[in-house]
C-alpha cells in the first residue's frame, strides 16, 4: 500500500487540524519506503518500543505521544537520536497522533464514556468550534449533474445548488475551501468571482474529555468497582470529597488536572484522569479518581489500532502493548 494512502488515513481518522496549538501531530521522521505492507500502533515512541516495532518489519508506526514537542539537536546521546537511528535506519515512517486523535468527536480517546454507557454527553473543553461558509457565484451555463455530483464529493462539502437565475450555491467546511475552489476552477475552465459568508450554523466542535450522565445513580463503592475493572491496573487513588452516590461523570484521558475545575462546574460528582498533581488534589472540590496515563490512552491505541485495521486494505495492523511506567510496591510494616 502507498504510503501516501496510509498518510492520508492516518489525518482522516485523526485530523491534524484538529491539534492544540502547542502540540506536533503529524509526520515525525519522514520515512524513504514508498510502499508498506505492515503498520504498528503502540503508545509510546521509545527506543525499545520502536525497536520492536521495526523488527516486526514496520515500514509506518504510528504512536499517540510526539517524538517531540519542540525540534531537537542530534549532538548528543539521547533517547530521542536513538529513536532517530532506528527508524531512519530503517526507511520506516514515523507519525504521531496526540491532540488531533484526542479531540476527534465519537473517537476512541472517548471510550471511557462508551464503556460506561453514559447519556446525554458533552465536551468537558471546547478546544475550538468551526461553522461552514457559504459561497456563491454565476455561471451563465447550467452545471451538469455529473459535475455538481464530483464537487458534492469534495471533503468537506455540505450543499451544492444552482437557481433559476444561474446563482451557484456551495455550503462547505471553510478549512476545506481553498482545495475545492481549486476544482471548481479547474472544470470551469476559468476562475468565477466568489462570494463568500460565514454560518452561524451548525457548529462544529472539538475538544477535551467529556460529561455525561449514567444510566442509573451507583453508591460510590459500586461505582469504584465498576471504574476498577475498566482500567488496567490494579489501583488507582482517589482525592476530593467521596460522593455517596455518583450520577453525572466528567472525564478525560492523560493528564487532565486542569479540567477539575470544569468537571466541578459541570456539576459532575466524580471526574476520572491521569496524572493528577498534589495541590490541585488539596483543593479539589470534586471527587477526582486518578486511574493513570497509561490505562488511560492505552486502551485508546488499541481500539484505535482496531479502527486502522478496518481501515487499511491494503496493510497488516498490529497493536504493541506497552507497560505502565509506574509500578505499586506495598510496603511491609
Amino acid at each position: 500500500m502507498k504510503i501516501m494512502d496510509i498518510l492520508a488515513i492516518f489525518r482522516n481518522l485523526a485530523p491534524e487540524r484538529n491539534q492544540s496549538s502547542w502540540d506536533n501531530s503529524g509526520v515525525q521522521i519522514a520515512g524513504s519506503v514508498s510502499d508498506v505492507s505492515q503498520v504498528a500502533v503502540c503508545l509510546e515512541p521509545t527506543p525499545d518500543m520502536l525497536a520492536r516495532c521495526l523488527e516486526w518489519g514496520a515500514g509506518a508506526v504510528i504512536t499517540h505521544h510526539p517524538l517531540y514537542m519542540k525540534p531537537k539537536g542530534l549532538g548528543a546521546e539521547s533517547p530521542f537520536l536513538d529513536v532517530v537511528r532506528l527508524v531512519v535506519k530503517s526507511g520506516a515512517w514515523l507519525y504521531a497522533a496526540h491532540t488531533s486523535l484526542d479531540t476527534r468527536p465519537n473517537g476512541p480517546a472517548f471510550w471511557l464514556g462508551d464503556s460506561l454507557k453514559l447519556e446525554n454527553r458533552k465536551l468537558l473543553e471546547v478546544e475550538h468550534g468551526v461553522t461552514p461558509i457559504e459561497v456563491s457565484f454565476y455561471s451563465e451555463e447550467p452545471i451538469s449533474r455529473e459535475t455538481a455530483d464530483i464537487w458534492a464529493n469534495n471533503d468537506g462539502m455540505h450543499s451544492v445548488s444552482q437557481s433559476n437565475t444561474g446563482e451557484i450555491r456551495l455550503v462547505c467546511d471553510e478549512s476545506a475551501w481553498g482545495e475545492i475552489a481549486g476544482g471548481i476552477e479547474f472544470s470551469m475552465g476559468r476562475k468565477p468571482v466568489f462570494y463568500t459568508r460565514q454560518l452561524t450554523g451548525p457548529r462544529d466542535e472539538v475538544g477535551f474529555g467529556e460529561v455525561g450522565v449514567l444510566p442509573e445513580p451507583m453508591p460510590w463503592n459500586d461505582f469504584a468497582d465498576l471504574l476498577g475493572g475498566l482500567i488496567d491496573r490494579d489501583a488507582f487513588t482517589v482525592s476530593g470529597p467521596k460522593p455517596e452516590m455518583v450520577e453525572k461523570v466528567a472525564y478525560c484521558g492523560g493528564s487532565g488536572t486542569t479540567l477539575v475545575g470544569r468537571a466541578a462546574r459541570a456539576g459532575a460528582d466524580v471526574f476520572i484522569t491521569g496524572d493528577m498533581k498534589y495541590h490541585p488534589a488539596v483543593e479539589a472540590d470534586v471527587c477526582v479518581a486518578d486511574v493513570g496515563h497509561f490505562s488511560l490512552e492505552e486502551e485508546m491505541m488499541r481500539l484505535f489500532a482496531d479502527e486502522l485495521a478496518g481501515a487499511l486494505d491494503g496493510a497488516e495492523v498490529k497493536f504493541f502493548k506497552g507497560e505502565d511506567p509506574f509500578r505499586f510496591h506495598v510496603v511491609n510494616r
